[in-house]
């Protein structure tokens, strides 16, 4: 089943990478709906620590809400895999985030390490972390922050 999961975190970026620079707001659900069935309906994604009022969004719904909320402040994103790792109950991605700022044009450019857990073939938690150290040692915590 890992090497499925890291399929599936592949298949993710690739899908996101491909979408370049959006005017509304592009569902996940709508854009592939075979991917958004394999995130848990309880799913909990956890914003980066490092981000001022970081947020965590617990269901499928609220999860949208940080993809809006991604799309709303930036034009265009993506997050380009360096290293992908599978660790059997999680898979850690190491990434280059490239984005253009909405209305600003202005380019950035951060790491960030993304880690995938999983249940039963399903994504029950995604966070990110400034370093691929924090997002390591994040796997070896339990689950909840």
């Amino acid at each position: 089943m890992s090497r499925d999961n890291v399929e599936l975190v592949r298949r993710n970026y690739e899908l996101i990478n491909s979408l370049g620079r959006t005017e509304g707001f592009v569902d996940p659900e709508e854009l592939a709906p075979d991917l958004w069935q394999r995130f848990d309906p309880k799913l909990e994604l956890h914003e980066r620590p490092d981000l001022p009022d970081r947020k965590v969004y617990r269901g499928r719904d609220a999860a949208k809400e940080f993809w809006r909320k991604t799309q709303d402040l930036f034009a265009e994103i993506r997050w380009e895999p360096l290293e992908i790792v599978d660790m059997g109950h999680a898979v850690v991605a190491h990434t280059r985030i490239v984005a253009v700022g909405r209305g600003s044009d202005v380019p950035i450019e951060a790491d960030e390490t993304d880690v995938w857990w999983f249940r039963d073939g399903r994504v029950v938690r995604l966070a990110g972390f400034p370093t691929r150290a924090e997002g390591l040692a994040a796997v070896q915590r339990p689950e909840r922050d």
